[in-house]
Parts: C-alpha cells; structure tokens; sequence
C-alpha cells in the first residue's frame, strides 16, 4: 500500500464532500428562487463558484496522481481492481460513497433546474398576459438596471489591492 494510493482515496472523499456542499448549496438555491430572493440566490451563486474553483484544484491533483498510479482510463467502479487487495475494503467504501454523494447532488440538482424552468414559465405567462410577446424578450443581455442606479452595497465589488 503506497501513500499515492491514500492520497488518491482522500482526494475520492474530498471531491465527495464538495458534491454534498453542492447539493445542499442547490436546495438554498431553490429556496431563494422560490421566494423571489435575488440577494440571496446571488450569495448562494457565489458560493457555488467558489465550490466549482475548488473543485477545479482537486480536478488538477487528480491529473497528477492517475499516472503515478497506472489509472489512465480507469472507471470508479474499476477502481477496486486497480488497488492493491489489502485495500479493498477501503476503496469499495469510498468509492459508494461518492457514487452516493454524486447521486444526491444530481437530484438536488435536477430540482432547481426544474424550478427555475417553472419560474420562467411564469415569467412568459405574465409577459402574453401584458400582452406582449415572449419571443420578443431579449435573453442575450440579462438584467438591465434603470439609468444611474447604484446596486445594493453587498452587490459591488472593490478590485483594489
């Protein structure tokens, strides 16, 4: 048993800890939405950020340990078989367990997708209910603010040094 071989099964558990984050991130992401919370759907959108940038830095471990270990090509549910015996055990855990932890995010997931399908819908219902036409909002620009609006203190960033 190499320290290569923990290193890589902790780094299995990390990136199982950031998907239940993720999934629990995504269940305040659909609260937000539903209560029309745009300051707090904005937070939760920065913390999933910063998730997805750590995420990004286990992505890039696990780039390097795979070819130390000879796992170039190798599936989670194959992994067992590239452990050593003593191992097994230890690997067949973890490896449930993230399956479990992806699972549960794609769910929580898949929730606020549907969620914030259904709000859009809205939106185009009270849009033909003015009486105009859905297909004449422009989508490609986003939220315009009125001229000369500041946004709210807690939105603005200070690029400083």
């Amino acid at each position: 048993m190499s320290a290569t071989h923990t290193e890589y099964l902790e780094l299995l558990r990390d990136v199982g800890r950031q998907l239940e984050q993720l999934a629990a991130l995504a269940e305040q992401k659909a609260a937000a939405v539903r209560q029309d919370d745009l300051l707090g759907l904005d937070e939760v959108l920065k913390q999933e950020q910063a998730l997805g940038l750590n995420l990004r830095g286990l992505e890039l471990k696990r780039q390097k340990l795979v070819p130390q270990l000879g796992l170039e090509g190798t599936k989670l549910g194959e992994l067992v078989s590239k452990y050593p015996p003593e191992m097994e055990l230890e690997v067949r855990d973890t490896v449930r367990e993230l399956q479990n932890s992806y699972k549960i995010y794609r769910s929580c997931s898949d929730m606020v997708r549907t969620t914030l399908e259904l709000n859009l819908h809205q939106i185009e219902k009270l849009v033909i209910a003015a009486g105009g036409d859905p297909k004449d909002l422009d989508t490609s620009v986003g939220y315009a603010a009125p001229a000369g609006a500041e946004p709210p203190r807690n939105m603005k960033t200070d690029f400083r040094a």
